[in-house]
């Protein structure tokens, strides 16, 4: 397939996402396994990895081979996990109820308590790096790392690391602002988390003891998924956080946030249930928002009938990936590292996984304004809407009924190759 790489053992199906660490690509082991690997550099991440690799975690998606692929470069086998993000399970539905939120707590807390024991720090612990998978269990990804490029996801970044590392206080802090926004800033949620959220890391407590605090909120319960059809719907109206950069100065290794957020591809439009969350990558490219340059107006910008017309055929684009259930052609609809690439990688996944198709299936735009506009990129705030579809599974037939209009900002970035660089509903920061 082009220019991907040869893994011994793996046949390469292609790409299924994009991330820090170059693309991730999809593939099956000789027994017909399907897994997702990401390519990586032989260097000192190769000590976190290997320490990954023994960590067996129901919270974590394991390691399951590292296969050499010339060039000094190794390719990272890992497991395919399915499932939305809690960002997009959110959207779609609305706020966690306190027994799920106690469920994520407890999970995503052991699972950084398991990693921090052995001396790694996960970096970027935020509702779009939490998968809830088919059984309702919560998965922490993006855990491979490319040595700490990255600071986290925009709301989820604690005060400290505006001059420093990331450290097992600050993914505490992280989580704890995980679930706060997950509940709808819910006061006893709020209550519970006590010191979790300090400005003062010395105050946090650790991710061991930090678990043990949900039950402040009761007894676990199950986390209600909603089906493919509200997943699906939600792909426009997820917020797509941009990644905040660490300064480019020298940074150990080991100790790095991971790259595997080998997961790029791990949901945008995150949706079906099974929705496809890969394991790693919310890229370390330039992740300012293009749409909104600030530098070297002297090239002419996008005028607006132009903006719009590349907007519609973008959309258009987007959804005979989905009728289609073509993955690989993501990569002509977003940017890479764009977090609705990975919840739409997802979502295919879910779908194919489930044997669920659309027909039909369309976003109408009512109505564009454009925002800013330069010669890298534009933002544009639209009226849309999903059209009604018809969803099939398995045989099922169902009539989705038309989604009321609601309002979307788009950035577009990459010009004159235009794609998609984040979606996120109108007045969400």
């Amino acid at each position: 397939m082009g220019g991907e790489p040869v893994i011994r053992g793996y046949e390469v199906s292609g790409p299924v996402g994009f991330g820090a660490s170059g693309t991730t690509l999809g593939v099956r082991g000789q027994d017909g396994r399907p897994w997702v690997a990401s390519i990586v550099r032989r260097d000192a991440r190769l000590g976190r990895l290997r320490l990954l690799r023994d960590l067996h975690h129901p919270h974590l998606p394991g390691i399951h081979d590292m296969v050499e692929v010339g060039d000094g470069e190794a390719a990272v086998v890992m497991d395919l996990v399915v499932g939305p993000s809690l960002a997009t399970l959110v959207n779609a539905r609305s706020w966690l109820r306190g027994p799920e939120v106690v469920t994520v707590w407890r999970a995503i807390a052991d699972a950084l308590a398991a990693m921090h024991k052995r001396g790694l720090v996960h970096g970027d612990v935020s509702p779009a790096n939490i998968i809830i998978g088919p059984d309702g269990r919560p998965v922490l990804i993006d855990v491979v790392g490319h040595g700490g490029a990255e600071r986290g996801h925009t709301g989820y970044v604690p005060p400290e690391l505006d001059d420093g590392d990331a450290t097992t206080a600050s993914d505490v802090w992280s989580l704890a602002r995980t679930l706060s926004w997950a509940s709808g800033e819910d006061r006893g949620v709020l209550a519970a988390l006590g010191d979790a959220l300090a400005d003062a890391p010395a105050r946090r407590p650790s991710a061991r003891d930090f678990a043990t605090w949900a039950f402040v909120l009761g007894t676990p319960g199950n986390i209600d998924v909603p089906g493919a059809a509200s997943l699906a719907g939600a792909q426009l109206r997820a917020g797509a956080r941009q990644t905040v950069l660490t300064p480019a100065r020298p940074r150990p290794r080991l100790r790095g946030r991971w790259a595997w957020t080998l997961v790029t591809a791990l949901l945008a439009v995150l949706g079906v249930i099974g929705g496809f969350v890969l394991l790693s990558a919310t890229v370390a490219v330039d992740t300012r928002p293009a749409a909104t340059p600030r530098a070297i107006r002297a090239f002419p910008a996008l005028p607006a009938e132009s903006a719009e017309a590349v907007t519609r055929e973008l959309l258009d684009l987007h959804d005979r990936v989905l009728v289609e259930r073509d993955a690989t052609a993501l990569a002509s609809v977003y940017t890479p590292g764009a977090e609705a690439g990975r919840t739409d990688a997802a979502l295919v996944a879910g779908m194919l996984a489930e044997d669920t198709a659309f027909t039909g299936y369309g976003t109408e735009v009512a109505s564009f304004d454009l925002v800013e506009s330069s010669y890298r990129g534009f933002a544009a705030r639209l009226e849309v809407r999903q059209l009604e579809h018809v969803r099939v599974t398995r045989g099922a037939t169902e009539t989705v009924p038309a989604q009321q209009p609601h309002c979307v900002e788009v950035e577009v970035g990459g010009g004159p190759d235009w794609r998609i660089a984040a979606i996120r509903e109108c007045g969400t920061p």
